[in-house]
């Protein structure tokens, strides 16, 4: 039973006002608290030129999220006894090789947290998709041209294809694909029923991805091109909802233990998964990287998380083990701030007094710098700034991922006006400087 009315109902108006007012497509939010499911809620459009709204069963591409799912399963497979973290790669997958005799020093473990010394993917071919069962281990097999960045074990970069491999290591331990494995020993035994890593299985509840265009207005456009390929399924292809997410969550949070009694892993495992074991450099909420997870303080508690980017999807999800918590944001566009939905929530869930979510300045000032000029767009800052300074939020760095995406979609004049009108808001920011610099050299 939900013993949380008032919070459930506080966070149903916040965020049905924030995605009403707000440049967000469709959303999906989920929250467990002390062993049980708080809130689940659906906000938006799945796909805005159908006018299909966001429910319970609509699907959300979860990118890098499935990364968790990953550790997971491979944790499953070395309390089985069937991998050793510290054991080369090459021990299960003989054929991975790369053009840098060091690659047989790699082992599970340094892929698992990102020291590997593994390059990052630069072109996924979501235009290009693969769909057969063999497209991983092709993908993995692929890979001799490729160099280490560093030696083995040394320095965190993060890889995504160092999860492609695993995803294939564990395929062949296993004897199953992929996606096989992932639904019979976590989707399915945990209740995630209407989950899947197999875009194939669930096409008919997939929200569409939006990119921000301005083709007929400054707004975000069903993609033509949706994120998958089975070949990067380990990093990237989980599809799931807020429902099937809080049962996830509930069961990390319990070291192991579904809510339905299915065990996926032994307490022990976390104390592995869970430890710090190299630091990051990206800030106090993610300091540090364990196994497959991030982890770092957030106002004074412990916070494990990981969040997802791919083309028109953005994910996040946390964890505040000792207050037992959680919370999974999803939506279906990526040219917002996942963070201005997910740090109002986690205030709020500890304590912090919460009326409202606060709308994206920088959105805002873009859209009038589209519609009516830079000059115009300037006005309505300073007037935001006097006047309203309570119902926005101020990053400035939205408003490089802002030009980045009109940029990418060839509106490069209106992602220059743009540009323009933030280098005079913030005279001092070095990046929007360079970033106006560029733009100015291009058109």
């Amino acid at each position: 039973m939900n013993t949380y009315p008032r919070a459930e109902s506080q966070l149903h108006q916040m965020l049905t006002g924030f995605v009403e007012n707000g440049p967000f497509t469709g959303l999906a939010v989920g929250i467990v608290k002390d062993n049980q499911v708080m809130f689940t809620g659906e906000y938006g459009k799945a796909n805005i030129s159908a006018g299909e709204p966001v429910v319970s069963s609509t699907l959300f591409h979860q990118a890098s999220v499935s990364k968790t799912f990953v550790v997971t399963a491979v944790m499953q497979l070395v309390e089985r006894g069937l991998v050793e973290l510290n054991s080369p790669v090459t021990r299960y997958l003989p054929y991975f090789r790369l053009d840098d005799e060091r690659y047989l020093q790699v082992t599970v473990w340094q892929l698992l947290n990102h020291t590997s010394g593994m390059p990052d993917e630069e072109d996924y071919a979501w235009d290009r998709p693969e769909y057969d069962d063999h497209s991983l281990e092709r993908y993995v097999k692929s890979l001799g041209h490729h160099k280490l960045r560093s030696e083995p074990g040394i320095h965190f970069a993060y890889s995504n294809i160092a999860y492609e491999i695993l995803g294939d290591l564990i395929a062949k331990v296993s004897g199953l694909s992929f996606e096989q494995y992932m639904t019979d020993n976590i989707l399915a035994p945990a209740g995630m029923k209407s989950s899947s890593f197999l875009k194939q299985e669930i096409e008919a509840n997939l929200a569409a991805p939006h990119v921000l265009k301005n083709s007929e207005g400054y707004r975000g456009y069903v993609s033509e091109v949706f994120p998958y390929n089975r070949a990067h399924a380990p990093s990237s292809t989980l599809y799931t909802n807020a429902e099937d997410m809080c049962r996830y969550m509930l069961m990390q949070l319990n070291q192991g233990k579904a809510q339905n009694g299915y065990n996926a892993l032994q307490p022990a495992s976390y104390d592995v998964m869970w430890k710090p074991s190299m630091a990051t450099g990206w800030g106090q909420e993610h300091a540090h990287v364990g196994l497959g997870w991030f982890m770092g303080e957030y106002k004074g508690t412990r916070i494990l998380s990981h969040s997802g980017w791919d083309t028109g999807f953005l994910s996040e999800l946390i964890l505040l083990p000792d207050e037992q918590l959680g919370i999974c944001v999803m939506t279906n566009c990526d040219h917002v701030w996942l963070g201005s939905v997910t740090y109002p929530i986690l205030d709020l869930m500890l304590g912090a007094e919460i009326n409202r979510m606060k709308q994206s300045m920088a959105h805002f000032v873009a859209e009038i710098t589209i519609t009516s000029g830079v000059e115009q767009a300037k006005e309505e800052y300073h007037r935001i700034r006097q006047l309203e300074q309570d119902n926005y939020y101020f990053a400035d760095f939205e408003f490089l991922r802002i030009t980045d995406a009109l940029t990418w979609y060839g509106h490069r004049e209106e992602a220059l006006r743009i540009i323009t009108c933030a280098a005079a808001i913030f005279p001092d920011n070095e990046s929007i400087a360079k970033k106006l610099q560029d733009l100015q050299a291009e058109v």
